[in-house]
């Protein structure tokens, strides 16, 4: 068996879940090495129950490693286990971060990355701004993550596919087995732009279950979570909370307030989600958040620096003001203005506006 096999037996023992998984992993280092250690070892480290214990000792499920191997195979999906240099960096940041990932498609390129969620049942206008807020990032080189689902999820996927930029889809079933089974060929095709994801085996059928599980991994692939349109017991205020938990920003988008689905996004308004009307407000918060530099394939952002420093020396104006000044795309602005943020030409003050630094403070 080797390593990447042992990594699939160890995440098939029954009722030993990913955290307790990283706990022996600091002891023994690897999957190998948990297996090789005897019981009197793993009772002594106090971090497994006895009904753990018997199911670790019961030793690796061989048989259905090679099957997954086998369906791997047939559905041309890897596995990625922790260890894996292309396991997503963010992932590995949360309490819980799944011992493997099944996958199809590349994983490269993931990051920044931003999730767009929300219901099943959107209204037009929820559709729209979904598509529209995924085709934005995607235009400007961020990745879209989202579960697949129908409504809200659909159109970010959609809306990410129409550029070039990666969009994820986290599954709730085995990577063999989509969910809804309308939305096949869109998986299809965002594996060949991006990948679509489970911490599932294959052949786990979708379960209710296993979909709060699976917000989990979409908020933690993220940055922030954007919000669309959501009820008060919807799925995506599930993965709003990861948000908060991991550590992420979270974001909602408002609606007609006499739409039921509009309450779930004003409701985490009112809690401090930033609100957010387009894809510009979703770039501008997520700035401080990363450590990469966003893509620059134009060329505009340095090539039009100092325009935007010398529109902002000595008065302070939004996004929206720059945009309209420069007569550009209030996205090509946020991007710019990220950029100057980044490296420090610029500065954010109350109210969204910006200053250039050398006249400030």
């Amino acid at each position: 068996m080797n390593n990447n096999e042992a990594w699939i037996a160890l995440s098939l023992i029954p009722n030993i879940g990913p955290k307790s998984i990283l706990k022996l992993l600091e002891v023994y280092k690897s999957p190998e090495d948990i297996f090789d250690a005897s019981p009197s070892e793993i009772r002594d480290l106090g971090v497994l129950n006895k009904i753990q214990q018997e199911a670790l000792m019961a030793g690796p499920d061989q048989e259905a490693t090679k099957t997954i191997l086998g369906k791997l195979h047939d559905s041309a999906a890897t596995a990625l286990s922790y260890s894996d240099p292309v396991y997503p960096r963010l992932l590995k940041e949360i309490s819980d971060p799944p011992c493997v990932l099944y996958c199809k498609g590349s994983l490269k390129d993931l990051e920044p990355a931003v999730a767009v969620v929300g219901t099943r049942s959107p209204s037009h206008y929820g559709k729209e701004m979904a598509y529209r807020i995924a085709n934005e990032l995607s235009m400007h080189g961020i990745a879209v993550v989202s579960g697949l689902a129908r409504g809200i999820d659909t159109q970010a996927h959609m809306g990410a596919l129409s550029e070039k930029s990666p969009t994820i889809a986290v599954l709730g079933s085995g990577i063999d087995i989509v969910y809804p089974p309308e939305n096949s060929d869109l998986a299809e095709k965002i594996a060949s732009q991006g990948a679509v994801i489970s911490e599932f085996a294959p052949g786990t059928t979708p379960d209710a279950r296993n979909f709060p599980r699976r917000n989990r991994i979409i908020s933690g692939l993220s940055s922030a979570v954007v919000v669309v349109e959501a009820t008060q017991r919807s799925g995506a205020l599930i993965t709003a909370r990861f948000a908060a938990e991991q550590n992420r920003l979270c974001m909602a988008v408002p609606g007609n307030v006499t739409n039921v689905r509009t309450k779930g996004p004003h409701s985490l308004i009112r809690q401090g989600a930033t609100l957010v009307e387009n894809a510009a407000d979703v770039i501008v918060e997520i700035v401080p958040q990363l450590k990469c530099i966003f893509d620059t394939k134009t060329g505009s952002v340095s090539e039009n620096a100092d325009e935007i420093v010398d529109l902002v020396h000595g008065q302070t104006l939004s996004i929206e003001e720059i945009a309209n000044e420069l007569g550009i795309h209030i996205t090509e602005a946020a991007k710019r203005i990220s950029m100057l943020e980044l490296r420090g030409t610029v500065t954010r003050i109350e109210g969204n506006k910006f200053i250039a630094r050398s006249t400030h403070g």
